[in-house]
């Protein structure tokens, strides 16, 4: 899926501490004219060109010019009245005009080049705060830091500022966040899709030596770096029922009535390392359809009257909402479907976007990952939108949706693999279910031609069936998918010998034994050492000679020449006593507690994952320690 040639600026041929450096870009680089703007154009455009044709300059003065440009005009403030919180604003302001210019140009590239395009479907993104992230990646630290200390303030105190996004839980989220941060630094064609939650899971505060939970409001501020595209926007339909009819002698199904509500975009620059590439991470937001019911109001139905907006904002409010009860439940299903719609539907619009597009070369173009079961309605709404909307054969849309999905499985345990009620489904998404029906008709057929009528065809059948008749959101990912891949070695082996493996022997026996595949992604050094950590980057760059090793860690290896080196040594011991007075610092500030600085301090261990078996080994080193004192 690479392009067939990364954008950059034509006259990029600076001498660069890396290859692709946003500090160096200044008056005299010209941004490459869109096709569809190249001479010849209307005038009017032509000369809108003109005024946007040169990059924002990355000097320190144009970064302060842009500074000083949104705190007052974006926020309102003046130069006698704003808070470290309005400066951190404007400083996010002023980045993300720059990753605006990067995002529009890569766009344009990838159009120009009409390259096939990766969508990531996922749940959550534990993405981590944006501004240190960007500023590392667009190799703009120097420039902003020297700019921003000339202005009085510090760059780490607008770094503070900065609310985490509260739009992810764990392994799930960050693996996500990892693969935009890894695609866009490969230049790979990639956008991210999810729900821009307003309260994410909850804010951890201790209190009396107790954990507190409380929503954690990280939007209350406004994030900068989002920008909102209420020109993007959607209908996602629930309830309602299906009708029948015919025109021109085709069976056509119309889903029609119910509860509609509009889903709306907000975007979110991801850029890579060591290129000029920025991707996009993008969000929806529930918005009611109909904001506001005055003929309730007016018949004194207060309450009624804006029923409708608090039922829409409910979509977006929280991830994992509690699912003990009925209605928790359904809010999980109309929340996963909810942003599964509207990614599709927008991922089919860029493609009849491209000129004299053609159906058949969908798979050729547009390749949809869906991360575990949340996203796994979109084997459905694909052919809904196939089938219904584009009015296409159904078994040509079942070929188009099987080579254009592949599914990621993060769970071993079969229990823990989501299924949904028969008939809360039909309820909320009764087409759906019409078309799950369907696809299971074909393909227990198939699979009774192979097989015969045998306990196999109930474990690979995409119902359960039971007190409760369920839909199992893992079988029907993969009859769907064109590959299912596992996130390790060992746990790929298991979801073929263990979680499903009726379904690996059918994959055998149907000639598609690479069906299922491992693939294991890695962590992104940019955030989790360079960002985390600069005095050991710094480290390994200076020993290393280079930045090659935050693109590739085998590297690292070499630093094993140095091993008995007594300079290394004394320099990790202080880079190590820093970073302990930095936490020491941390833990006065924010729990008023004093710790000396010479006390040996271990990673942090939890009741789950096993990890509470590493406490004896932890006790033991402590009296062995004690011991030789």
């Amino acid at each position: 899926m690479t392009t067939s040639g990364v954008w950059s600026p034509s006259n990029a041929g600076f001498e660069m501490k890396r290859k692709t450096s946003f500090s160096m870009l200044d008056n005299s680089v010209r941004r490459p004219m869109p096709a569809a703007a190249k001479p010849g154009g209307e005038e009017k455009m032509a000369k809108l060109w003109k005024l946007m044709e040169h990059y924002e300059p990355n000097d320190q003065d144009s970064i302060k010019k842009s500074f000083a440009r949104h705190l007052e005009y974006s926020l309102a403030c003046t130069r006698f009245n704003f808070r470290m919180q309005d400066a951190y604003r404007a400083a996010g302001f002023a980045l993300r005009d720059r990753l605006v210019e990067s995002l529009n140009d890569t766009e344009a590239h990838y159009r120009e080049k009409d390259v096939k395009r990766g969508y990531y479907l996922s749940a959550e993104y534990l993405i981590g705060r944006h501004m240190q992230n960007a500023i590392a990646n667009l190799d703009l630290e120097r420039p902003f830091r020297e700019a921003f200390m000339d202005l009085g303030i510090q760059l780490e105190e607008l770094l503070s500022q900065e609310a985490d996004p509260a739009l992810g839980n764990g392994g799930l989220g960050r693996l996500a966040a990892c693969f935009l941060d890894s695609m866009a630094t490969m230049s790979l064609p990639c956008w991210g899709y999810g729900i821009r939650y307003s309260y994410g899971m909850f804010k951890q505060q201790i209190e009396n030596g107790r954990q507190v939970e409380q929503p954690d409001f990280w939007i209350g501020d406004g994030c900068p770096f989002e920008i909102p595209r209420p020109d993007v926007t959607y209908p996602i339909r629930f309830y309602g029922h299906v009708e029948e009819a015919e025109v021109n002698g085709q069976k056509l199904s119309r889903w029609v009535g119910g509860e509609i509500v509009q889903a709306m975009a907000y975007d979110n620059p991801i850029p890579g390392f060591d290129t000029f590439n920025t991707n996009n991470l993008r969000l929806w937001r529930a918005c009611p359809s109909k904001e506001f019911d005055l003929d309730a109001y007016n018949s004194a139905q207060f309450s009624n009257a804006i029923d409708q907006r608090r039922r829409a904002e409910d979509l977006s409010a929280v991830l994992y909402p509690d699912d003990t009860t009925y209605e928790g439940k359904e809010l999980r299903l109309r929340q996963q479907y909810f942003f599964v719609s509207a990614s599709l539907q927008d991922v089919l619009r860029d493609f009849i976007k491209r000129p004299s597009y053609q159906w058949s070369e969908l798979p050729e173009k547009v390749a949809v990952q869906m991360n575990d079961t949340h996203p796994t309605i979109a084997v459905a709404e694909m052919m809904r939108l196939l089938v219904d909307v584009q009015q296409m054969d159904w078994y040509e849309a079942w070929d188009l949706t099987r080579k254009c999905l592949n599914y990621t499985n993060h769970t071993v345990m079969p229990e823990a693999l989501e299924k949904w009620p028969v008939e809360m489904m039909e309820r909320i998404l009764p087409r759906h279910v019409q078309i799950i029906g369907e696809i299971n008709w074909v393909w227990i057929g198939q699979l009774i031609e192979r097989y015969g009528d045998g306990p196999i065809i109930q474990a690979l059948s995409i119902f359960e069936e039971g007190e409760t008749k369920k839909i199992r959101m893992g079988n029907l990912a993969i009859v769907g998918s064109n590959k299912v891949n596992g996130v390790a070695a060992i746990h790929t082996e298991i979801i073929k010998k263990e979680t499903f493996p009726e379904f690996y022997c059918w994959c055998c026996d149907n000639g598609e034994p690479n069906k299922i595949v491992n693939m294991t992604n890695g962590v992104t050094p940019r955030r989790w050492i360079h960002c985390a950590n600069p005095a050991l980057s710094g480290i390994f760059t200076k020993y290393l000679g280079s930045q090659k090793w935050l693109t590739d860690l085998t590297l690292l290896k070499e630093m094993l020449q140095h091993k008995e080196d007594p300079k290394l040594h004394a320099e990790w011991m202080a880079m190590k006593r820093r970073c302990k007075a930095k936490l020491a610092d941390w833990l006065q500030e924010t729990m008023d507690l004093q710790i000396d600085q010479e006390a040996l301090i271990d990673i942090q261990s939890q009741d789950s994952k096993r990890t509470l078996l590493s406490q004896p080994g932890r006790c033991d080193g402590v009296s062995m320690l004690r011991s030789q004192c």
